[in-house]
């Protein structure tokens, strides 16, 4: 698409009552362009502002969010399908928390460093700086796509750098707010912009752009591969944010009640769609029984629906396609189904209700594939060491979560469990605690972002040396004096041996080699 031709658009329609919401333009590659190149001209503004003018206005914008929330809340509602409490919890509040937070420690994390000199390197101030690294890329999904639009964008913006955000074309409205309310707050125009339009074109366009000097990516494994192979080509850093298959683990020590009320919410809330939530359920065999016949009250007990439910509609129509065959395969391959399993062919939208899945087995799609959707296999376990071992068979690693009476129990499990972090009697928190660096090990991602090693993320860092003495040449430059050789080699051992002996031996060896060359020369 070319300049002159009129910009096509697409719309976007209400998963969950199939009503359009919404029309937006669909950018290519001119667009895509022209967003980069007034990035950067931005980028050299934003980078040289302050950390109280940022302070100011992530203050603001944090406001503003929650002075908005549900009307912000509304918008991410009608293009996902979720419940407006949903929307409230998992994507306006944790949005605001991050500007808040970020707005108050961002100059502390990001302040000058002084580094610790080097015993061969006398008279010298050494420290490092944190920079902005410039034009940050962010691909943004549309499971969370407020709060998976915001994080990035603020992490890059409060590091000093100019962002381009693309938003899944589904949710484009949700990913646009986070742009009117840092520009509503005072964000100097055009230092986030938004360009809108689907994965194969704009997307594509974006990350492939040689503009950019950073890429943050959220979405499946394979399209992150792809998009982090393109960049490595053009040698700029990523984050990466993919896939995941998270594990709940029961003790048998655990308070059941707590256990079950908070896997059904893990595993369910936003019908399923939580890259972080619980896809299995490990139970102890001894308690099995009893778990299992709470989490089925729980769950039973649960409504669907957009408004007057607590579980709302799936987004997008293939990923429901995904859960239906996961579950078709396992009955096949002889599962149970305890609870749900079944749309109701009269309702309109893309609901399905939570579904709990007993007598699975490893091969299973259920078991070996990610879900992202209300459905939960519970499987049980005999020893601790074998639930690790089948939380850790899975390729991803992005979360976990145990639930035990016993902590020094809990946090044996947490250091077991390969994952980028892990809840102990909790679930899905880490991301929703923006001092907690965020991402997955293995196939669930690269990189971290939140907290202050995640906003360094966003920076280059620079080393810098200061001599102010007054001796005119170091030894070690030309010329070389005489004796400077034996005088080195003699000195290694002062410094690094571990015998007391040789230390003194060697101090001593070098003194003499020195005194040597002075009268020689």
């Amino acid at each position: 698409m070319t300049s002159s031709e009129v910009p096509q658009e697409f719309a976007v329609v209400n998963p969950a009552g199939g009503e359009e919401v919404a029309r937006y333009p669909l950018m290519g590659k001119d667009e895509v362009d022209r967003a980069v190149l007034k990035a950067r001209e931005l980028s050299r503004v934003w980078g040289g502002s302050g950390f109280a003018e940022r302070k100011r206005i992530f203050l603001a914008a944090a406001a503003l969010l929650a002075e908005n929330a549900e009307r912000y809340a509304g918008t991410v509602a009608s293009e996902t399908g979720k419940t407006v409490m949903d929307a409230v919890m998992a994507d306006v509040f944790p949005s605001a928390d991050l500007l808040r937070f970020y707005g108050r420690r961002a100059k502390k994390f990001l302040k000058p460093s002084r580094a610790e000199g080097s015993i061969f390197l006398p008279g010298r101030k050494s420290y490092y700086l944190f920079e902005p690294k410039g034009v940050v890329g962010v691909v943004s999904p549309w499971n969370y796509p407020l709060t998976l639009s915001a994080g990035p964008a603020i992490s890059a913006l409060a590091a000093g750098n100019a962002v381009v955000l693309k938003p899944s074309s589904q949710t484009t409205g949700s990913g646009l707010i986070v742009k009117e309310v840092l520009e509503r707050a005072g964000l100097p125009r055009d230092t986030l912009q938004v360009v809108t339009g689907n994965g194969s074109l704009t997307g594509r366009a974006l990350v492939e752009h040689p503009g950019l000097d950073m890429i943050v990516f959220t979405g499946s494994t394979p399209v992150g591969r792809e998009v982090n192979i393109n960049a490595a080509s053009r040698l700029i850093p990523t984050i990466m944010e993919l896939g995941g298959k998270d594990v709940s683990i029961v003790t048998r020590s655990a308070d059941l009640d707590r256990a079950a009320h908070g896997i059904a919410w893990g595993a369910f809330t936003n019908s399923g769609q939580t890259c972080i939530g619980v896809e299995v359920a490990l139970v102890d065999r001894a308690v099995f029984d009893r778990f299992l016949e709470k989490l089925t009250a729980v769950t039973g007990s649960l409504k669907s629906g957009a408004k007057a439910g607590e579980v709302g509609s799936m987004t997008m129509a293939s990923q429901l396609e995904v859960v239906e065959d996961q579950v078709e395969d396992a009955l096949q391959k002889g599962a149970r189904i305890l609870t749900g399993g079944r749309r109701d062919p009269a309702r309109p939208g893309l609901f399905y209700p939570p579904t709990i899945l007993v007598d699975t087995t490893p091969e299973m799609k259920v078991r070996s594939e990610e879900t992202f959707g209300p459905l939960l296999p519970v499987v049980p376990y005999d020893t601790l060491e074998e639930a690790l071992e089948l939380a850790n068979r899975t390729p991803y690693g992005l979360s976990g979560s145990v639930f035990t009476g016993d902590l020094a129990e809990g946090r044996r499990v947490a250091r077991g469990l390969d994952a980028g972090s892990v809840n102990i009697n909790d679930l899905l928190i880490t991301y929703a605690n923006p001092a907690l660096p965020f991402g997955g090990n293995k196939e669930s991602g690269v990189g971290r972002y939140h907290g202050e090693m995640g906003l360094r993320a966003f920076t280059n860092i620079k080393s810098i040396t200061e001599f102010s003495g007054r001796w005119k040449k170091e030894p070690y430059w030309y010329p070389l004096p005489r004796g400077f050789e034996r005088a080195a080699l003699a000195a290694l051992p002062a410094f690094f041996s571990r015998h007391p002996g040789r230390r003194l031996a060697g101090a001593v060896k070098a003194l003499a080699e020195l005194v040597r060359a002075r009268r020689k020369g």
